[in-house]
């Protein structure tokens, strides 16, 4: 099978802490119209990181493309500008939207930060990816989800879940 007609697996982190709900609405309607069997998890709000800002709103969203790694992350980021972000951003700022691969299949490319090192650092990555697959293998440390969520290692900063109903 060539690699055009893979079909890859891959996890994306979602966030925003400048209109979350309607920017996290508009993502989601875009990632359903350029992937397929798109899967959310809950939405958890949490502190901003690095910066004194508004609560971050996040979650993670599971789908499958066949799109390669560069014109995924292309794409990505032409829905974060859609949504009013500018590429270039100070790194610890307010987002109306921001969309960090997670996973792509299984491959490990560090200059691409791939699997993003939040995941094992921060529990407002690892929690929203443990609601969509708990049992997913972690590439790198070879642990699942619930397994590093068991070992209580991360930087605790989710604050609460928010009950907010998306529909994909």
């Amino acid at each position: 099978m060539s690699d055009i007609e893979t079909v890859h697996k891959v996890y994306v982190g979602i966030g925003s802490n400048i209109e979350p709900i309607a920017h996290i609405k508009k993502c989601i309607k875009s990632l359903k119209e350029n992937f397929s069997n798109l899967q959310l998890s809950p939405i958890y709000e949490s502190s901003s990181m690095g910066f004194d800002g508004p609560n971050f709103y996040n979650l993670a969203a599971f789908f499958e493309t066949k799109n390669d790694l560069v014109s995924l992350k292309k794409l990505l980021n032409d829905i974060e500008t859609q949504n009013g972000r500018s590429l270039g951003e100070v790194k610890f700022s307010s987002r109306t939207l921001d969309i960090d691969i997670l996973y792509y299949d299984d491959i490990i490319d560090e200059e691409k930060n791939i699997p993003r090192s939040e995941i094992v650092k921060f529990d407002f990555v690892l929690r929203p990816l443990y609601d969509l697959a708990p049992g997913h293998i972690h590439p790198n440390t070879r642990k699942t989800h619930n397994k590093m969520l068991a070992d209580n290692i991360y930087q605790k900063m989710i604050i609460k879940r928010i009950s907010l109903p998306l529909t994909v």
